[in-house]
């Protein structure tokens, strides 16, 4: 019988080669981007399943999605989901839809492939071996004993460090970064020994925030009579010299576990464990209503669903309400005035927002990043955390994103107040250095919460496109720097690759791309990106190049002029233009200025203006 073996980035890559080894009539299917090149660099000929499915299918997979995503919300089930007014399973909506984007697109393939290769053996392992014998017996596990196998993002902690001079990145499991951070608790408490006064006019808790990106938002405190706190779990405070200056002349206090975890504490979370418990095995019996909300077309597949959301809220259910109950006792500790976030999607950030209405204390959404700000690309905001869920008030950049959140999120609009980008403080007030190169920024492309984002062959195009990019500049004698995004893993590929193209290429895969920025003469987006708007800050001309494409249509900053759009066929040309026509330079230059007046305002003070909202705030 005609063997298929069914292989995604979990697979036992050895046991697959001893079967192409001795197995004639064999064929092989890959499932994502690491599969297809480790399969790619061993010469073993196999098919990936993207090419199974339509674009048509690919959004009705997306919808789906969603609504997998935000089953915590449905009547039938968040009763038991409840603690303290938070929604446990909206807690893990980050890490729930990378999966369903991950599963439901693997789900849909093998229906497809096994629809038309019904009398033929499959051979997989761990999530496609599970999927695999929903639709048939005649599948056998190329793993020995059986061993069951969910990521999720956050598994894998990533920390920056600066040795030497030098960015470096360090990924470490989730479980030993805990660890770690709880030495480094220990330690900032020896060496900073916060001290709490109340002589301070507002008390303002800061969750999760980059101290170097924020840096003026920290220091800027103290103008302001301003008691500033830091609390981060998965951020540390300070990772070198210049954050560790910047916490000390801000007088920023870290609150650490061992500044508010005590016996009350302890005590509360003991009975919050067993209360859950017996509300999630209540949860489980409520088999009917849960197979019938995770249908997937004709398929009832929430047995396949189960052990994920039992390992995501269950099997994590004693670290959830530790960290719950500390939040707890952080507010009835400290009075705080507000608390800032800058997002309502991350698991910090959620129990702050929700543990904020709890105790009365005022919390604000800042906004963090640049949007692709299209009704299209609405759904992807919203589960995002962009806009406005918990939190009592949104403060935006400018006119933009606030017409965006009122016409698109639905954010009342006595609800946002613009008060520019504190992060670009420092940015709007730098000086441009000698032009010296072409800089190249990668987005946040390929984007693991939509299908389209973890499609073999568009993953390859953008890597591909990258690359053409860096050949065009090259070939027009212009050095080129290509800055990695620091999330994606797939774009590690480019370091090898680029090299094969021109060893002058150079790849930046750590630091801020903020440091490249004044000494490029230019700057090629390849997606949607910070950098765009950061290059505009310093009066960068700059050129878009669409990356994946997530039918998202066209932001703001192409319809409004903010930077070129150009094409790999077209880029050529266009920058020789903008590189040679001073006309042109300065017509794009004067129209990109005033999309950015649009888009931000409080040019280089905007952390001065958020201060002043916090004082003089109203409900």
């Amino acid at each position: 019988m005609e063997k298929i073996i069914l292989a995604d980035s979990t697979s036992n890559f050895e046991n697959i080669k001893n079967f192409f080894k001795k197995e004639n009539d064999l064929s092989i299917i890959s499932f994502d981007y690491k599969s297809h090149k480790k399969l790619e660099s061993e010469n073993i000929p196999h098919q990936i399943s993207d090419d199974y499915i339509t674009d048509s299918q690919c959004k009705t997979i997306q919808d789906y999605v969603y609504k997998f995503t935000y089953w915590y919300f449905d009547k039938d089930f968040s009763k038991f989901l409840k603690y303290r007014e938070i929604n446990l399973g909206r807690l893990y909506q980050d890490e729930l839809l990378n999966f369903f984007v991950r599963f439901l697109k693997k789900f849909k393939e093998i229906e497809i492939i096994f629809t038309s290769n019904q009398n033929k053996e499959f051979l997989a392992e761990n999530e496609l071996f599970d999927i695999i014998q929903f639709f048939t017996n005649s599948s056998s596990n190329l793993q020995k004993s059986i061993k069951k196998f969910h990521s999720f993002p956050h598994e894998e902690m990533r920390v920056n460090l600066k040795i030497g001079g030098y960015d470096k990145s360090l990924f470490l499991s989730r479980d030993r970064y805990l660890k770690l951070k709880k030495l480094s608790d220990f330690l900032i408490n020896s060496m900073l020994n916060p001290k709490i006064t109340d002589k301070a006019e507002t008390k303002v808790l800061f969750a999760e925030y980059n101290t170097e990106r924020y840096k003026e938002l920290f220091l800027k405190s103290k103008k302001f009579n301003t008691e500033i706190f830091f609390y981060g779990k998965r951020r540390p405070a300070f990772w070198n010299g210049s954050t560790l200056k910047t916490i000390r002349n801000s007088k920023c206090k870290i609150i650490t576990n061992r500044l508010i975890y005590d016996k009350v504490a302890k005590h509360d979370e003991n009975l919050g464990i067993e209360k859950m418990r017996t509300q999630l095995s209540e949860l489980w019996e409520k088999n009917s209503s849960l197979e019938k909300f995770f249908s997937f077309g004709k398929f009832a597949i929430f047995k396949l669903i189960k052990p994920v959301l039992v390992e995501l809220i269950e099997n994590r259910l004693s670290h959830t309400i530790h960290e719950i109950e500390l939040v707890n006792r952080m507010f009835q500790k400290f009075r705080f005035d507000f608390s800032v976030i800058i997002n309502e999607l991350g698991f910090s950030e959620q129990i702050i927002s929700s543990m904020s209405k709890t105790h009365n204390v005022k919390c604000i959404h800042m906004q963090e990043g640049f949007h692709w700000d299209t009704i299209a690309a609405h759904a992807n905001l919203a589960s995002q955390g962009a806009y406005l869920h918990d939190a009592d008030k949104l403060a935006v950049w400018g006119d933009i994103d606030r017409t965006i959140s009122i016409e698109n999120g639905g954010v009342p609009s006595n609800k946002i107040k613009i008060v520019g980008a504190p992060r670009y403080d420092n940015l709007f007030n730098s000086e441009n250095k000698k032009q010296d190169y072409i800089l190249v920024a990668s987005s946040g492309d390929p984007q693991p919460e939509e299908v389209n984002g973890i499609r073999i062959k568009k993953i390859e195009k953008y890597l591909t496109d990258i690359l053409q990019i860096s050949k065009i500049v090259r070939e027009l004698d212009e050095e080129v720097f290509i800055k990695l995004h620091p999330s994606p893993t797939q774009l590690m590929d480019l370091v090898e690759l680029g090299r094969t193209i021109d060893p002058k290429i150079t790849i930046v895969s750590h630091g801020e791309i903020t440091s490249l920025l004044p000494s490029a003469k230019l700057v090629i987006s390849v997606g949607m990106s910070s950098a765009i708007i950061e290059a505009l800050i310093l009066k960068k001309p700059v050129i878009f190049i669409p990356g994946i494409d997530y039918n998202w249509g066209k932001p703001s900053v192409i319809n409004e002029k903010g930077c070129l759009i150009s094409s790999i066929t077209e880029l050529k040309n266009d920058l020789e233009g903008i590189l040679n026509n001073k006309k042109l330079y300065a017509e794009q230059q004067n129209s990109s200025q005033k999309y950015l007046s649009k888009l931000i305002s409080h040019h280089g003070n905007a952390s001065d203006e958020f201060y002043k909202y916090l004082k003089n705030y109203t409900i």
